[in-house]
């Protein structure tokens, strides 16, 4: 009886894995669809909210308590929509929070990114409350700003 060394074998099963990928990677061809359309979808212009400090402030409250209930019916394109025009409303109101100046400025800035922050979260996590947080720290931002 002969027996068989285990170098052997090894070379043995290397070269029945190696033939395996061979012919097993061959059959995986990629196709390519020329009739698929090649035009790229064009951005949305948007256009950011104007007014006053206090009326983007109430814009922004009212957005928010949209976000909210959007959120708890569960529409996550509404959710999203809400949330693009939350962000629009603070790159507006951000300037002119930063224009009118003040002892407390920095904190108002950071206060209100804060919001932001949970108004985004409130999306990204799909957790109202985050929504309801960030309405409440407005309101009290806006009741310190008085």
């Amino acid at each position: 009886m002969r027996s068989v060394s285990s170098k052997s074998l090894k070379i043995t099963c290397a070269c029945a894995l190696f033939g395996a990928l061979i012919f097993g990677g061959t059959g995986c061809a990629t196709t390519i669809n020329l009739s698929a359309p090649t035009t790229l979808a064009q951005p949305a212009v948007t256009t950011l909210p104007t007014g006053s400090r206090v009326e983007l402030f109430g814009q922004l409250q009212s957005t928010l308590s949209e976000l909210s209930l959007a959120i708890v019916n569960e529409d996550k394109s509404r959710a999203k929509t809400t949330l693009a025009t939350v962000l629009n409303i603070w790159a507006s109101l951000q300037p002119q929070i930063v224009a009118a100046g003040g002892e407390t400025v920095d904190q108002t800035v950071l206060d209100m990114q804060r919001i932001i922050d949970l108004a985004s979260s409130s999306v990204e996590r799909t957790r109202p409350a985050d929504a309801d947080k960030a309405l409440r720290f407005l309101d009290l931002l806006i009741q310190s700003q008085q």
